[in-house]
């Protein structure tokens, strides 16, 4: 009886793969949140790229403040005690640090900046008379108020704000991310696209018909196989050159036999089902039976291999343009703006280096979730006990 009722239950559950995705959690589990974490995180990076143009504050390959602002938004003005009376910035004038940010604002608002190049001379210049208040970034407001307790801050942040600061150039860090997730996700999608191209019908050709092709085709893939990945792709890509076209290819030719070797295992399996021996007996053509009867049946193992594809694609994409080996610049790439981080690092700029490399690794992060929890639930159905 209680095998007939649980029978019944499952009877009576979708089997269409929209309803499976929207009952997956009670019939897989842990699996199906892995997979609509990936989701998730994939929908907002496809949707930034998308909305670049709207989302990001500024063009990502022009200089819009000084180098190395650091994340965090406006500046302030400082002044002494005996100009605490001041309530209006316009007319002052004003200590900056050279080469900032802080010198376009201060001739915005009407300011006269003095630039210097040593910070605590800022605030010497102006108990010298030199300057009348200091402008500074809001986010070095507070430590600086501690080090010159005889300084006030008057009114709140106000200028451009750089929520990810600037780069070495003076470009704004938050908007090459924004415009680099387009170049990234174009070049691994394109990559998985060419992959699976070729990868698949030679699969398909080489189980459904075997023989002297299968040998050959196997030969060569395994050859292409034994190659270290991203070796592989920098000589490739040594030899095509920049562009998103001509990388997506350096890349692609790493995971074809990825996709072909798959393939091939899945159809020497189903090729010897019962209904592909039905089929035959009834008469139907041999791309009848690739086509109608074992293709379809290839494909949920195909779409996860993808996704995992376009997850490795993304780190692969990201060493050729650490390598230098990537788009050309100034276009926006995580690589890239990763490889021109690292060498501020030792002097304290953590932030050029570290919001390129949290990007990569939250996009891969979502592909290989989306691609582990898919192996789940287009398999044949799982149930929670």
């Amino acid at each position: 009886m209680k095998t007939n009722q649980k029978t019944k239950k499952l009877a009576e559950e979708p089997t269409s793969l929209l309803g499976r995705l929207l009952r997956g959690a009670s019939w897989y589990g842990a699996e199906w949140y892995w997979t609509a974490t990936g989701a998730v995180i994939l929908a907002i990076i496809i949707l930034v790229t998308i909305f670049a143009p709207v989302l990001s504050p500024y063009d990502p390959i022009v200089t819009v403040g000084g180098p190395f602002e650091r994340p965090g938004g406006g500046q302030v003005v400082l002044l002494a005690p005996k100009d605490s009376g001041i309530t209006s910035p316009e007319g002052l004038k004003v200590a900056v640090y050279y080469n900032t940010t802080a010198s376009v604002v201060a001739e915005d608002y009407g300011m006269t900046p003095r630039p210097y190049q040593v910070d605590k001379d800022l605030f010497e210049k102006v108990r010298a008379g030199e300057a009348q208040a200091v402008l500074i970034s809001a986010r070095d407001a507070a430590e600086a108020l501690q080090k010159n307790p005889d300084f006030v801050q008057v009114g709140e942040p106000f200028g451009p704000r750089f929520w990810l600061g600037t780069d070495n150039l003076g470009r704004d860090i938050l908007s090459r991310l924004i415009w680099g997730a387009r170049a990234v996700l174009a070049v691994a999608i394109l990559s998985a696209l060419f992959s699976a191209a070729v990868g698949i019908p030679l699969g398909l050709l080489s189980g459904f018909f075997g023989g002297w092709m299968d040998r050959i085709l196997s030969l060569v893939m395994d050859s292409i196989y034994s190659f270290p990945g991203l070796i592989l792709a920098i000589a490739v890509a040594a030899m095509l050159g920049t562009g998103v076209i001509n990388i997506a290819i350096a890349i692609s030719v790493v995971y074809i036999p990825t996709y072909f070797r798959m393939t091939r295992s899945q159809v020497l399996s189903i090729k010897e089902e019962l209904y592909v021996e039905a089929a035959r007996a009834l008469g139907a053509k041999q791309r009848e039976i690739l086509g109608m009867y074992i293709f379809p049946n290839v494909v949920p193992t195909l779409v996860v291999v993808f996704s995992l594809n376009v997850a490795d694609a993304i780190l692969t994409e990201a060493g050729l343009a650490f390598l230098g080996l990537g788009l050309q610049p100034p276009t926006p790439d995580w690589g890239f703006d990763l490889n021109k981080g690292k060498a501020y690092l030792p002097r304290g700029y953590w932030w050029p280096i570290t919001f390129p490399g949290l990007m990569i690794t939250l996009v891969a992060l979502g592909f290989s979730l989306l691609g582990e929890g898919l192996g789940e639930i287009l398999n044949p159905r799982l149930t929670e006990e």
